[in-house]
């Protein structure tokens, strides 16, 4: 008997895929715990003018959302229908990751700016952001939806635990 070699199941890339969504949702929630119970006072503000971080938190959150959303469907968008369903995958992976990366930039940007200035204002867009982030959270339906399998791809998709050709 020979050793066998290891495939990628669609089980196995759902998992890998939640365990790269769980690796970087971590990040903003533990960093903003920490700083949020070691802050000695913390208030509301929306009034301090001289605040820069009021305009600024909310706007690169904003644009980092519409930007990770418009690089995720446009780079689904641009997949091959030609490719098998591993390469599909494979750049699925990709796209989901850039999506991550620009909600845990504003959140991390957010916690930032609240251990700078201990307003909670901060901390609340980063918590909106956390929860927009868990929502993220890749399933098997939504990765058949997103990539719009045919039905010969999505019979391969639904065998969870056969390796992928």
């Amino acid at each position: 008997m020979g050793t066998q070699k290891h495939s990628l199941t669609p089980n196995g890339f759902i998992k890998t895929l939640s365990l790269l969504h769980l690796g970087l949702i971590s990040s903003p929630v533990v960093l903003s715990g920490i700083i949020y119970f070691q802050t000695q006072s913390t208030s509301f503000d929306l009034s301090n003018t001289d605040d820069i971080y009021l305009m600024i938190v909310p706007i690169v959150s904003v644009i980092c959302l519409f930007l990770g959303d418009f690089i995720f469907k446009h780079s689904v968008k641009n997949i091959p229908k030609t490719i098998n369903l591993k390469q599909k995958l494979a750049r699925f992976q990709t796209a989901s990751i850039i999506k991550y990366a620009l909600v845990e930039a504003p959140a991390l940007f957010g916690v930032v700016a609240f251990m700078i200035t201990e307003n909670m204002a901060y901390l609340i867009v980063s918590l909106v952001l956390i929860f927009y982030f868990f929502m993220l959270k890749p399933t098997k339906e939504k990765i058949e939806k997103a990539l719009g399998l045919n039905q010969e791809e999505r019979n391969q998709f639904n065998k969870l635990n056969q390796p992928i050709p």
